[in-house]
C-alpha cells in the first residue's frame, strides 16, 4: 500500500521513509504541504497520509480540513505527526479531520500499531465500496442478460419523459414478448431457454443506437425506449427487429428452434401520455394486440382500437364488417383456449415427451407458410392442426391401448386408421372446419396411393401436404425415430426418392431451401444440391 510522508524535518523525515519501507509500504515523501497537496489531488494518491502538523506552504491541519471537505473515495486515512501533546491541541487536530496523531519523538512500533489499525479502515472502506458498486450493477443491470433491469427503468423513463416534454422532442416505447416462450422451456428445459434470452438480449443490443435504452422488462419481455424518435422511426426499428428474429436460429449443439417476437409501439407526441407510466400502457395494449392476433407482429397503439369497449365502438360504425371482424376474433380466443386446455390434459397424461417434437414441427410450419406468403391467419390453422394432431394421437394411444387384446385383425385396422377418428373428434369443434381437412387427408400420398379417400396431388389440401412432410422430416430426426441410424444425408435423399409418390415435390425443394437457410441439419451442400437437382427435373417432368 502506498503512504505519503510530509515532514519539512530532514531526519525525521528520512527516519520515517526507512521505517515504512522495512514494513513493506510504497513511500512517497516530500518536504512541504504544498507539495502534499499536489501529490493527494492526483489520480493515484495514497489513501494512507503522515503528516507533519507544522511545515511550510501548508500545514497539516489544513490539509485535512481540505480533504474531508472533498470527500474522497476510497476514504483517506490520516495520522497527524506534532510535537503538541496537550488536550485542546489533540482535539483541534482531530476535529480538522485527522484519525489519529502520534507525537515527536516517535516510537516505532507505537507507529506501526497505529498505521496497521489505520490501513485496515483503508481496506475495509474499499471492501465496503466495492460491495455497494456490485450491488449497485444488481440493481442496475439484469444478471442473466446484462440488459438494463426493470427497476432501472423506472428511473430512466421519467427522466427522458420529462426530457422529452421540456424540449419539445419525441419519446418512443416498445415493448417486445418472445413467443411461445414458455413452450421453449418446457420442451428444451431452463438451461436452453436462458442461453435463448442471453443471445437475443446480444441481437437486441445490435439493433438499437448507442444512446438508446434496452431493459429486460420480466421474463420474456423487453423494453426499448427511443429518444427523439418519431412514431415513423420507432415502427422502423420494430420491424427491423421483428424481421431478424423471424429467421434466427438458436443452437446449442443438441436442441434447435427460433423464436420469433411481438413488438408493441408508443410515442409520446403521437399518443400524448399524461405521464410516463401510460406511455408504456401504452406499448403494452398495442402488444397485447400483436400477440391475439397471431404473434410475429408489430402493432402501435390506437386510441380506437378494439381496447375500448364495444358499446363505443359499434355506437360509431355500425358496418357489418367490423362485427363480423370481431366476433371472429372472439372466436380465434375460443380456438386457443381449447387447444390449450387439449394440451393440459395430455400432460397430465404424462406425454411430456411429445412437447419437443411439436413444437418443431410447428415452426417447421410456419417458415413454410411465411415463405408462400399466406395469411396469418391461414398459417395459424396449419399450426393449430399439428397441435390437435399431436394431442389426439397421444389421447387415441391411451384410449385404444386396452382395447387392443381380442380384437381381430378387421377391428384392429378399423382402430389403426386413425385419420378419420381424428377428424370425427375435430368434428367436436364446429369452428375447427380447416383444421379438420387437413387432420382428415394428412395420410393422402401424392400420387393417389394413400388414404384415407385416395385424394392425388393438389387435390389434397395444402395443409395437409405441408404438415406430411414436416411431421415426417421431425420424426426422422428424432430421438425416438422409427429408423435407427438415420443419418442427415440419408434424410435428405429419402425425402428426394419421395418426392412425387409420398410428397409433393415443390414442397420437397421448398423445405429443402428452407433448411439450408436456416441450418435446421447439418448435411453437406453437394448432398443437397444433388436431392434439389434431382427433385426440379422430376417437377419439370411433370
Amino acid at each position: 500500500m502506498k503512504i505519503l510522508i510530509a515532514e519539512d524535518e530532514n531526519t525525521t523525515r528520512r527516519k520515517l521513509e526507512k521505517f515504512l519501507e522495512d514494513m513493506e509500504y510504497e513511500v512517497i515523501s516530500c518536504k512541504d504541504g504544498l507539495d502534499a497537496w499536489e501529490i493527494i489531488q492526483s489520480e493515484d494518491a495514497p489513501n494512507l497520509l503522515i503528516l507533519d502538523w507544522m511545515m511550510p506552504g501548508m500545514n497539516g491541519v489544513e490539509i485535512c480540513r481540505k480533504v474531508r471537505e472533498q470527500g474522497r473515495e476510497p476514504y483517506t486515512y490520516i495520522l497527524l505527526l506534532t510535537m503538541k501533546d496537550k488536550q485542546e491541541d489533540i482535539i483541534y487536530g482531530m476535529e480538522a479531520g485527522a484519525d489519529d496523531y502520534i507525537t515527536k519523538p516517535f516510537n516505532q512500533h507505537e507507529l506501526g500499531v497505529r498505521l496497521k489499525a489505520g490501513r485496515r479502515i483503508v481496506e475495509m472502506n474499499k471492501e465496503l465500496l466495492d460491495a455497494r458498486e456490485v450491488l449497485h450493477k444488481k440493481v442496475i443491470y439484469d444478471n442473466l442478460t446484462g440488459l438494463y433491469s426493470r427497476h432501472y427503468m423506472t428511473e430512466i423513463l421519467e427522466k427522458e419523459y420529462a426530457r422529452a416534454l421540456r424540449h419539445q422532442t419525441d419519446l418512443s416505447c416498445l415493448l417486445l414478448d418472445i413467443d411461445y416462450f414458455k413452450v421453449i422451456n418446457d420442451t428444451f428445459g431452463h438451461v436452453f431457454g436462458d442461453a435463448v434470452l442471453r443471445e437475443f438480449s446480444a441481437c437486441l443490443k445490435e439493433e438499437v443506437r448507442k444512446y438508446d435504452f434496452l431493459f429486460r422488462y420480466g421474463g420474456e419481455e423487453f423494453m426499448i425506449l427511443l429518444p427523439n424518435t418519431g412514431i415513423d422511426g420507432a415502427l422502423s426499428v420494430a420491424e427491423k427487429i421483428r424481421s431478424t428474429f423471424e429467421t434466427k436460429t438458436y443452437k446449442d449443439g443438441v436442441n434447435v428452434t427460433i423464436a420469433t417476437v411481438s413488438i408493441g409501439v408508443a410515442s409520446v407526441k403521437n399518443h400524448q401520455p399524461s405521464e410516463s407510466t401510460e406511455l408504456i400502457a401504452f406499448a403494452d395494449k398495442a402488444l397485447y394486440r400483436s400477440k391475439s392476433e397471431g404473434r410475429n407482429k408489430v402493432s402501435v397503439y390506437m386510441n380506437d382500437s378494439p381496447m375500448q369497449s364495444s358499446e363505443d365502438k359499434i355506437s360509431k360504425n355500425k358496418d357489418c364488417g367490423y362485427l363480423r371482424e370481431n366476433i371472429s376474433s372472439i372466436l380465434e380466443k375460443t380456438k386457443k383456449a381449447s387447444i390449450q386446455s387439449l394440451c393440459l390434459m395430455v400432460r397430465n397424461f404424462g406425454a411430456a415427451e411429445y412437447l419437443k417434437h411439436n413444437h418443431q414441427v410447428v415452426q417447421y410450419i410456419e417458415l413454410i407458410g411465411k415463405r408462400f406468403n399466406l395469411p396469418s391467419s391461414v398459417i395459424e390453422s396449419f399450426k393449430n392442426a399439428a397441435l390437435l394432431h399431436d394431442n389426439f394421437k397421444i389421447l387415441l394411444k391411451k384410449t385404444l391401448k386396452s382395447k387392443r387384446k381380442g380384437l381381430n385383425t378387421s377391428e384392429k385396422l378399423e382402430i389403426e386408421s386413425h385419420p378419420d377418428m381424428m377428424a370425427e373428434l375435430t368434428g367436436l369443434f364446429d369452428f375447427f372446419a380447416n383444421e379438420r381437412s387437413i387432420l382428415q387427408h394428412h395420410h393422402e400420398n401424392f400420387d393417389g396411393s394413400g388414404y384415407p379417400v385416395g385424394l392425388k396431388g393438389n387435390e389434397i389440401p395444402l395443409g395437409a401436404r405441408i404438415f406430411a412432410i414436416v411431421d415426417a422430416m421431425v420424426a426422422m430426426s428424432s430421438e425416438r425415430s422409427f429408423r435407427e441410424n438415420l443419418s442427415p444425408e440419408d434424410m435428405i435423399k429419402e425425402f428426394a426418392d419421395s418426392a412425387g409418390r409420398q410428397f409433393d415435390p415443390k414442397l420437397v425443394v421448398i423445405f429443402f431451401d428452407i433448411m439450408e437457410k436456416q441450418g435446421l441439419l447439418a448435411v453437406p451442400e453437394a448432398v443437397l444440391m444433388k436431392a434439389k437437382k434431382k427433385v426440379r427435373e422430376l417437377i419439370v417432368e411433370r
